[in-house]
């Protein structure tokens, strides 16, 4: 660097790792590398026998990846290709890579990493077969109930990150129709946890059918997913840390049949108000200034528009509100790492003051006492602790979505302005039968 140019911070050597890297290679086969196009890479194998993922090395794991470019439902080369397309039409358009980011998709990876550790943990505490988080399994059971309503048949399935254990486990478990479920993760670790509760061998509970299970390490907004090969995509929790949703939205669209169904669920823009709140009024209090300690989240106006922007038809969105009881603040914050769902925004502040936090902890507990031990979500959503008495209440916001992917056999809206009755007509029609039946009684 010239005299009076400051040396690059750490900040800004990692930003040019994740955003200046050249394109990956056109070959994933052979040994690992750990270089920085690893980072891109999509690797894939087919559940049951040899092909455990809990058994496989790295070796293992980058040898398996010979049979993906031939593989029936992955293409990771044509991935690739759409990153590298990607990329350079941000480059003719002189738009900026990390004006399109927010998220730290590594360290995300590292986030949902360390979740897979500590459930496998509380799985073998525990000593369950669930292995999964309470509020995980609920939303997908409030997810697969919105499955269940449509009466017809999925037999091949993607689920897309989020809670890919407790979506997997209660498929085989529920569905009567699966045959192939394709597991995509950004995390290794989360995909071996997946492989070691459903089994070796994964049979549909009803009827000991198999089912051929497909695990695939890749980014939710990067899928090597082939298009038109799946019936229904499936997403719990698992978008709202993609940078480009409509993008992953759109990926997701490609890969399903003509009339298949797109059905997710994301953590909403009033999930955690209260620690939220309660970290504003501390860092106001004790640093005069307020960061962003929650990460940034859609609202149910953006919902629909995204759903239109995805080129999904049909779009619809309803809203849960799970408010939840913890002991202390901090069973909180641990619950949080258990799922996953640390902060990941690139310009987050790494660290924060001791006495903040402990004043951000008091705030808590002053302003957002729960009133009883008991759940507020209803009687379906188990304890998240086992306080006594009192404790804190944190609302989680859960924005489902519902479109399918365009068909010349689905119902379609007529054009604005071709009605031939008006609704104000219609009204007055109504009135006036009302109006005769009344008479004749």
């Amino acid at each position: 660097h010239p005299p009076t140019t400051q040396p690059p911070t750490r900040r800004d050597m990692r930003k040019r790792a994740i955003f200046s890297a050249p394109p990956p290679p056109p070959s994933l086969v052979g040994t690992t590398n750990t270089s920085w196009w690893s980072r891109f890479r999509a690797t894939t194998t087919s559940g049951g026998g040899d092909g455990s993922v809990g058994a496989k090395s790295d070796d293992d794991w980058s040898t398996s990846q010979s049979s993906v470019m031939r593989d029936q439902y992955v293409d990771t080369e044509a991935a690739m290709e759409r990153t590298r397309m990607k990329a350079a039409a941000l480059k003719a358009a002189g738009v900026k890579a990390e004006s399109m980011t927010v998220f730290d998709r590594e360290v995300k990876r590292a986030h949902r990493d360390r979740a897979a550790y500590l459930q496998r943990k509380k799985k073998e505490n525990n000593n369950t077969n669930s292995g999964g988080d309470f509020l995980l399994e609920e939303a997908t059971r409030r997810v697969l109930d919105r499955l269940d309503d449509i009466k017809r048949p999925f037999k091949r399935i993607l689920v897309i990150g989020g809670a890919t254990v407790s979506t997997v486990r209660q498929l085989l478990e529920k569905r009567q129709d699966v045959e192939v479920v394709i597991v995509c993760d950004s995390s290794e670790e989360m995909l071996k946890l997946v492989k070691k509760i459903v089994g070796d061998v994964p049979k549909r509970k009803f009827d000991d059918f198999p089912v051929e299970i497909k695990y695939v390490r890749a980014f939710e907004d990067d899928l090597p997913i082939k298009d038109g090969v799946v019936d229904c995509v499936l997403s719990v929790l698992g978008l709202h840390w993609v940078n480009d949703l409509p993008g992953a939205m759109g990926q997701a669209r490609c890969t399903l049949v003509p009339d298949g169904l797109f059905l997710s669920a994301i953590f909403g823009g009033d999930s955690l108000t209260e620690l939220r709140i309660a970290c504003a009024l501390a860092e106001t209090e004790n640093e005069g200034g307020v960061s962003a300690r929650v990460s940034p989240l859609a609202h149910v106006r953006d919902a629909g528009n995204l759903l239109g922007r995805a080129g999904l038809q049909l779009p619809a969105v309803d809203v849960d509100t799970l408010t939840l009881n913890y002991k202390t603040p901090m069973d909180l914050v641990e619950h949080l790492r258990m799922m996953g769902e640390q902060n990941a925004v690139i310009e987050r502040r790494q660290t924060i003051k001791q006495s903040t936090m402990q004043l951000a902890n008091q705030k808590y507990v002053e302003n957002f006492s729960a009133l009883s031990p008991s759940h507020k979500g209803g009687d379906s959503m188990p304890k998240p602790s086992t306080a006594s008495q009192g404790g804190i209440s944190a609302t989680f916001q859960i924005l489902y979505m519902t479109g399918w992917s365009p068909s010349d056999t689905q119902q379609k809206a007529k054009e604005r302005g071709s009605a031939t009755v008006s609704l104000g007509d219609l009204k007055s029609a109504l009135e006036e039968k009302e109006k005769k039946k009344k008479d004749e009684e």
